[in-house]
């Protein structure tokens, strides 16, 4: 523990810095043989993605080049209080605490513990759910370049993070949420005739940054009453399609965004 305290202390006062570092020497990660053979190994081959959607009108980008797609305020839209079935175990806290104080029925005091252990840990279930609300997407935008979706999503405190997909790693979940929709949903009616969600979407990414946890096949929800701000490009883009941009123009309005620094003087 020393040792790498030391050197990591001293490695500040030298003015180069190594290409292969101390901490690789750790256990489970690559030799200094491995690493080489990797850096100067062949590397696996671009394929580029064929699957291109082009839009019918031209994209409006804002300053920073993105265009909203989707937002939704989950902690508004869902139920966080009552949640059922998941609040049933927390409403019956009481009860069960009661029923192992009291014990009407003079159970054994093995038997009795579990109603003690189930009022201590009800509130289990509804916690769960209040945490996994942070997997509901807030704000849904498209890049310029049409290959990468920039995803907000925020906890019960209302603190927002920001994380960014590639749409050739999205795979649509049929509507039980059980399975992928077969050839990535191209045939799966998302919206309904006003162009908004037909119901709650779920999609599975390849691979997610969740607050800085690299996730693979990591799972996010459209909720069902968000606001769908360009129908046509969301769908493409939830079914795996690239969106061609080439056709665009960039949103300079001072109305918009004015207080951010990028404001145009």
């Amino acid at each position: 523990m020393l040792r790498r305290v030391a050197a990591s202390c001293l490695r500040r006062f030298s003015t180069v810095s190594p290409y292969y570092e101390e901490h690789y020497q750790y256990i489970g990660n690559p030799d200094l043989e491995e690493f080489q053979k990797f850096m100067l190994g062949e590397r696996k081959k671009l394929v580029q993605d064929t699957t291109i959607f082009k839009p019918k009108e031209q994209i409006e980008f804002n300053r920073t080049g993105e265009l909203l797609l989707y937002e939704a305020e989950p902690f508004r839209l869902k139920d966080v209080l009552t949640p059922y079935p998941y609040s049933v175990w927390s409403w019956s806290m009481p009860s069960f605490l009661y029923m192992y104080f009291a014990n009407p029925f003079g159970l054994t005091w093995l038997y009795n513990d579990l109603f003690l252990l189930a009022g201590l840990w009800g509130w289990y279930p509804q916690v769960e759910y209040v945490f996994n609300l942070r997997y509901h997407i807030n704000r849904l935008w498209l890049l310029r370049g049409g290959k990468v979706l920039k995803v907000e999503h925020s906890n019960v405190t209302g603190y927002r993070w920001k994380s960014w997909i590639f749409i050739d790693e999205i795979n649509l979940l049929t509507e039980d949420k059980k399975k992928l929709e077969p050839e990535k949903g191209i045939n799966a009616k998302i919206l309904d005739d006003n162009n908004q969600l037909k119901a709650e979407t779920h999609i599975q990414v390849d691979n997610f940054v969740d607050v800085g946890r690299n996730m693979q096949d990591h799972i996010l929800v459209l909720c069902k009453d968000g606001q769908v701000h360009n129908p046509e490009i969301l769908d493409a883009v939830l079914k795996g399609f690239e969106v061609d941009t080439s056709n665009f123009r960039i949103n300079t309005l001072h109305t918009e965004r004015w207080l951010e620094p990028n404001t145009n003087s």
